[in-house]
């Protein structure tokens, strides 16, 4: 149960997020869906995790380490939250106005430092050696995936229609 509480909490607020985003409104009918449809970060974050750190974890369980892994997120929910809050709240265009520049062009990129510090932490903290390259490898693994998931509906007819199938 422990390994699944942080990751089941990601896809959660995924979930919501979408829900603000597409209704201004938290409903179950739009979150549920979402949640099972974004339960697939968590998945490949973990499944690059259990590549990254096979065999070398010091004294924790797998468990716990998936655990403490995720507690790295925070800074990035953190973000989505104050986004769909601000899309929830505001008109479509206000909501640009405010989030085009600021969310994106500077809290975005103190987000991905803040979350790159945590995990760096995390991975000193559960790996015997190279803190920093197993930090890299999980992002060079984990990212080009979920990216690739996220946007392989939008990839596809084009691709299918250039094969001709």
């Amino acid at each position: 149960m422990l390994a699944l509480r942080r990751p089941f909490l990601l896809a959660l607020i995924f979930g919501c997020a979408v829900s603000l985003f597409t209704s201004g409104r938290l409903t179950l009918r739009l979150a549920g869906p979402a949640t099972v449809y974004w339960s697939f970060v968590p998945l490949i974050e973990t499944a690059a995790l259990a590549v990254v750190c096979r065999g070398k974890l010091r004294t924790i369980s797998p468990a716990q380490a998936i655990d403490r892994f995720f507690a790295g997120f925070g800074p990035w929910l953190l973000w989505l939250t104050g986004l769909a809050a601000i899309w929830s709240w505001l008109p479509g265009m206000e909501a640009f106005v405010w989030t085009n520049p600021f969310w994106l062009l500077i809290a975005a990129p103190a987000v991905l430092a803040w979350s790159c510090y945590i995990d760096l932490r995390f991975f000193r903290s559960v790996l015997d050696h190279r803190p920093g390259r197993a930090l890299v490898w999980h992002r060079v693994i984990s990212w080009p995936l979920w990216l690739l998931w996220f946007m392989a509906s939008s990839i596809w007819p084009p691709v299918a229609s250039r094969l001709g199938l």
